[in-house]
């Protein structure tokens, strides 16, 4: 096994959070210093002082602060949430392969998905990049980041219809595949949103990259906590960032998520997070 690390990757370095921003009563993005660079759909290890240590995606970077949008799904990340500015965290990173930019692609967030893609929407604004977004929640106030997503191509939609369409978000490619060129898919957010993208990539031979999630322990690629059945891909080295030809040697895609011992649950049905979430 081959772990390559970049100078200082792996090293945990301190800082203040800058900024809070509250999104909904479950998410919030947190601004921190720009201690490195980072491509979208790379994640980072964020620690808080004596609680734990845990993965997430990066949902924008500027030239002087990086920004992480978290949304409360378990005891680390409803601490998170109770952190504001002038409070100290630990950060790690960046790891893992993101996504490769693409002109006309087609970029599709789900939930909290939507932070990696609004990163990713981000960088290739600023390199005149064109691409379209497509981003979807259950309701208007899990959509994150409206205002922003609205100064680009973009179309939304909710489960119950208080903003964009109605329905699924997977729904509006139906209606855009035939009015607009589409590369290549760019996928983040639940898996079964990410089962229903892949069909639809695969029903008309469009390549894909899709961000898998799953639990991790060490984020180097050493611990093996985080290898997909059926390939050996490491997501936090390989991933979480997959292509089509990855994907397709996963055979795990869709089943319940490991925990931490490794066990994974019953076969009663696809679940989105793992079961012991952040």
């Amino acid at each position: 096994m081959t772990v390559n690390l970049l100078p200082d990757q792996g090293m945990l370095r301190t800082c203040r959070i800058q900024r809070v921003v509250t999104h909904s009563s479950s998410v919030k993005s947190f601004c921190l210093p720009r201690l490195f660079d980072a491509v979208p759909g790379q994640f980072v290890n964020l620690w808080i002082p004596g609680v734990d240590e845990k993965p997430l995606s990066i949902s924008g970077m500027r030239s002087e602060a990086m920004e992480l949008s978290v949304k409360a799904v378990g005891p680390f990340t409803r601490r998170l949430l109770e952190c504001g500015a002038g409070d100290w965290v630990g950060i790690r990173g960046p790891f893992g392969n993101g996504f490769t930019l693409e002109p006309h692609a087609v970029l599709v967030g789900g939930g909290i998905g939507i932070a990696p893609i609004r990163f990713l929407a981000q960088v290739m604004a600023d390199r005149a990049i064109p691409f379209t977004l497509v981003c979807g929640a259950r309701t208007k106030e899990e959509l994150i980041f409206e205002s922003e997503l609205r100064g680009w191509e973009c179309h939304l939609s909710t489960d119950d219809g208080s903003c964009g369409s109605c329905g699924l978000v997977t729904d509006l490619l139906d209606g855009l595949v035939e009015k607009h060129p589409m590369s290549t898919l760019c996928a983040a957010g639940p898996e079964p949103m990410l089962l229903r993208i892949v069909e639809f990539a695969d029903r008309h031979s469009l390549p894909y990259q899709v961000s898998f999630e799953r639990y991790m322990k060490c984020g180097i690629g050493v611990c093996g906590s985080c290898c997909l059945d059926g390939s050996g891909i490491r997501l936090c080295v390989e991933g979480p960032v997959l292509n089509r030809d990855q994907v397709r040697q996963v055979t795990e895609f869709g089943l319940p998520h490991r925990d931490a011992s490794g066990r994974r649950p019953p076969l009663d049905g696809l679940r989105s997070p793992s079961s012991t979430p952040p």
